[in-house]
């Protein structure tokens, strides 16, 4: 099965939050309280404020601080990060914008599509592929847990036959 894979900054964008927030429930456990932290310490402050000013010690403020900085680093600031090198994706990686992908029994076999040459191309043994993930619009491909090719299901002719394949070679289950 071959095809052209044009990445697009925003399905990069997509799949790395899916890998740095959701893929894993350790992931999605921190990122659910990140999340509750940020909303939680503003209005736990305000609350205290209003109904019982006094009841804050000095203590408070410094351990309400560094959780309100954490959160926002644990889900807003990596999130930021995270669109900005999606948005400076095409400009450092031009052979991201179109590669040209051969899979069969063997493994992959990726090639720029501007050379198109054989020496150029990069060859992935499917036991060098530790893992496959489905997303939404996507097929997560770990070389190694933070090497990832990103496979959108828009590229794809035959979503199903493809998933076949995945199958075949013992990438994703039944």
């Amino acid at each position: 099965m071959e095809f052209i894979v044009d990445l697009q900054p925003e399905e990069y964008r997509r799949a790395m939050l899916w890998h740095q927030f959701a893929s894993s429930l350790g992931k999605r456990v921190n990122d659910w309280l990140g999340w509750a932290i940020l909303v939680a310490v503003p209005l736990t402050v305000l609350l205290l404020l209003i109904f019982v000013p006094g009841a804050l010690s000095f203590w408070f403020w410094p351990v309400a601080l560094l959780a309100l900085l954490y959160a926002a680093y644990s889900t807003l600031f990596i999130r930021r990060q995270i669109g900005r090198q999606a948005a400076a994706l095409l400009q450092t990686n031009p052979a991201l914008a179109h590669t040209h992908y051969h899979f069969h029994g063997k493994g992959m076999k990726l090639t720029s599509e501007e050379t198109n040459e054989e020496a150029n191309g990069v060859f992935f043994p499917w036991k060098e592929v530790e893992r496959v993930a489905e997303i939404n619009q996507s097929f997560l491909f770990f070389v190694t847990d933070e090497n990832i090719l990103i496979v959108p299901k828009r590229c794809l002719t035959d979503e199903n036959a493809f998933r076949r394949l995945l199958r075949k070679a013992g990438k994703i289950g039944q």
